[in-house]
């Protein structure tokens, strides 16, 4: 008997979250990078989205948590909004 290879199942859309080197020492309190959304449908291998991010060093670990290596069948809108300091 023959044994059928199993296939995993995978969501559409795939996460990943590349950090950027922050050269200004004036910044060396932050990490930023972007986060990338990969379609798995495509055969290019090229990230169709991507938003980026700056954000302080002691959030990196949480926020990889959160972003690496997710999948979803939605494509996400990620926005980031900002407020100067006053």
């Amino acid at each position: 008997m023959k044994k059928i290879k199993q296939i995993k199942q995978t969501k559409r859309y795939f996460f990943s979250v590349v950090e950027e080197v922050v050269m200004n020492p004036d910044y060396q309190w932050g990490r930023g990078g972007r986060i990338e959304v990969y379609d798995n449908k495509s055969k290019d291998g090229y990230a169709i989205y991507e938003a980026r991010f700056f954000i302080p060093k002691e959030f990196m670990d949480a926020f990889r948590e959160v972003f690496d290596f997710k999948e979803s069948d939605k494509l996400p809108m990620i926005r980031w909004d900002q407020k100067e300091e006053e």
